[in-house]
């Protein structure tokens, strides 16, 4: 049936929901009202986890999934290809939506059955099109080239644009103590907050806080950070505390530890906070926790990994230090003066709190206008209805050009030192005067045993250093 679209989607079971079972469980409501015949899949229940090992259950809801007759679109995201790759003959057109790139490479990354490629924002859309253009210059081909000309992004509704107080649908979680509130508002202390959960640059977060309060001022009182208890392990913490004994300090001058706490809770609390921090090592594919942030009208102080540098201009609220003393040295070893800078930053802005609440309501403007469920039901069902009439994608190897990998962020030619998304890294002179000679070049410039052999030596595209690209 031309007017059938089968969802592929991972979600939470909610409300109460996750990030991505907000976003997924808007999906079918939108195409229903824009005249499709939507079939959703359900995952088999796994009460007692024989399912994981005999997946039975799984073969009869795809049977009973395939009764009909095949979808026009089956729409898919990256953990629902686990449970079926998208293949050719069981439906017309093939589409995955990534919410980020954690799983199921090994279905999508070099499957040409894929017809398009969605992105959950223009960077994740650079960093596939990245992967799909990994060259093969023996065979002058890249890795994926229906891949790299089938991928676009569409604009997230975030749920603080939906309910600016929280979505009810964000319901599982803690509230916050009375206790709590009533330091939060009592002004003894300056208050900020890093709760996304297993994503914090440790040596990064402690560094910065360190500073805070080693170059605060009178009358500003003591600094201190919100964390997640989920983050701030027993382990964590007596790994810090041993960092810090020997300046006399430990964590608990520093942090507070959160319970998960529900969309409610959390927006009190960046309400009640002057700043945040995303000083993290996890690549953000979209970014809803700094967004959410900036909309609560505190701002962030952020490394600008993954998405996170490019979610709003300038003083919009999100604030990207970083620079190259940030990676390690050449005993592996990194050094907490890096992050000075950072607290000095943050420290003056608290100083021109009307100049930051303007910058986040500038942030908040754009952010409301950008992210709504408007704007992704016109991209989403923009997108499926392009499908059709989607060209045979067409690509001259030869003509495309050497560039800096979407994943950096940063290379120091004077010392070799590489930040990115990937990972940081320290260039040999060799490496780094590879990168400086072949930025830019055509590939028709570039001789397959030559180019093997930089590769094999210093790794630069199997690091995201180098990519290839059209102009």
């Amino acid at each position: 049936m031309a007017d059938t679209i089968a969802l592929m989607l991972s979600q939470s079971g909610g409300p109460p929901f996750h990030s991505v079972g907000y976003v997924n469980h808007a999906i079918g409501p939108i195409l229903t009202r824009n005249g499709w015949d939507v079939r959703s899949f359900e995952p088999p229940r796994n009460d007692l986890g024989e399912e994981a090992m005999l997946p039975y259950g799984l073969a009869g809801q795809l049977t009973r999934f395939d009764a009909d007759a095949p979808p026009h679109i089956a729409l898919f995201d990256a953990t629902g290809t686990a449970a079926r790759s998208p293949a050719r003959g069981w439906a017309r057109h093939n589409a995955v939506l990534y919410h980020g790139l954690a799983y199921g490479a090994g279905a999508w990354i070099a499957n040409p059955a894929v017809d398009l490629h969605l992105a959950n924002s223009p960077y994740l859309a650079d960093v596939l099109r990245s992967l799909f253009a990994f060259p093969n210059w023996r065979q002058r081909r890249v890795l994926n080239p229906r891949g790299l000309m089938r991928t676009k992004s569409i604009r997230l509704p975030l749920p603080s644009v939906e309910y600016p107080d929280g979505h009810p649908g964000f319901a599982h979680g803690a509230d916050l103590p009375p206790a709590l509130l009533r330091e939060l508002d009592s002004g003894a202390t300056v208050w900020g907050h890093a709760l996304q959960p297993g994503k914090q640059d440790w040596l990064a977060t402690l560094s910065i806080l360190y500073w805070l309060n080693e170059l605060r001022t009178a009358p500003l009182p003591p600094i201190r950070l919100f964390v997640s208890e989920h983050s701030l392990t027993e382990d964590v913490r007596r790994g810090l505390d041993a960092m810090l004994a020997p300046a006399g300090r430990s964590c608990a001058d520093y942090f507070v530890r959160v319970p998960h706490l529900s969309q409610a809770a959390l927006f009190r609390l960046m309400r009640g906070c002057r700043f945040g921090l995303a000083y993290n090592r996890f690549p953000e594919p979209f970014g809803f926790y700094v967004l959410e942030s900036v909309h609560q009208g505190c701002p962030v102080y952020t490394n600008g990994v993954g998405n996170n540098r490019h979610l709003l201009p300038a003083e919009h609220g999100i604030n990207v230090y970083e620079n190259f003393d940030m990676v390690e040295d050449a005993g592996g070893q990194r050094d907490p003066v890096a992050w000075r800078g950072v607290a000095e930053r943050i420290l003056r802005d608290l100083g021109q709190g009307d100049v930051v609440r303007v910058q986040c309501e500038r942030g908040a403007s754009v952010i409301k206008s950008t992210w709504n469920l408007d704007n992704f039901e016109n991209d989403l069902t923009e997108v499926l209805r392009d499908l059709d009439g989607a060209m045979e994608p067409q690509i001259d190897f030869d003509a495309m050009r050497v560039r800096l990998g979407s994943v950096v962020r940063g290379v120091d030619a004077a010392t070799g030192r590489c930040l990115s998304d990937y990972a940081h890294c320290r260039l040999v002179p060799e490496a780094m005067e590879a990168v400086v000679r072949l930025q830019g070049r055509l590939c028709r410039e570039l001789q397959a045993g030559e180019m093997e052999r930089v590769e094999r030596e210093f790794g630069l595209f199997v690091s995201g250093v180098l990519t290839v690209a059209e102009d």
